[in-house]
């Protein structure tokens, strides 16, 4: 019986979806990498993630739970030039438990989203219910009084392709859970 000297390696056939995938999580570490170099409140987590409905990866941030947390949220927004929002943690009976302080925004290409959790006294110390007041309004009255959301800014994968500004209307995550209803 012969046994083979010579390792052999076994490399799946690339597709290109592996190349664009891999470079998608690059980008994100990278981005993840700097934040957390410029940061002063360091994050609970910090990683490059790809949802089932994502063909990108995109970066979080986690930065647990306080005002220490909350103000590392801040920090970020800053970093990256964005407005942090408040968004109220409802318990099953409609119970108000907490609050989110967070951000979701784009930065070269790469989603971003940073995230606290506090209680109503630090988000109002950290970021004044009257900061966020629009980003609180429901989608009917917005509707209702013929607002626009601004637009995120371009997105694009692939650095040779076309980029085209994304439009993302933007919902309370309160509202997201909620189950929509057909009119």
């Amino acid at each position: 019986m012969e046994q083979a000297t010579q390792p052999t390696t076994a490399t799946a056939p690339n597709d290109g979806r592996d190349t664009e995938a891999r470079a998608s999580y690059r980008r994100a570490r990278t981005l993840v990498d700097q934040l957390v170099d410029q940061l002063p409140t360091l994050p609970n987590a910090a990683e490059a993630h790809r949802s089932f409905a994502l063909d990108s990866y995109e970066a979080r941030l986690h930065f647990g739970v306080g005002q220490d947390a909350g103000r590392g949220v801040l920090q970020t927004a800053t970093l990256v030039d964005t407005e942090p929002v408040r968004e109220a943690k409802h318990d099953s009976r409609g119970v108000l438990i907490a609050y989110w302080i967070g951000l979701r925004t784009v930065v070269d290409g790469v989603p971003l989203s940073a995230w606290a959790l506090t209680t109503e006294a630090e988000a109002d110390r950290l970021l004044p219910p009257a900061a966020t007041a629009p980003a609180e309004k429901t989608k009917d009255t917005a509707e209702s009084a013929g607002e626009t959301t601004q637009p995120m800014p371009t997105v694009s994968t692939n650095p040779a392709a076309v980029v085209a500004p994304a439009l993302t209307p933007v919902r309370p995550l309160a509202a997201k859970s909620a189950p929509e209803t057909g009119a």
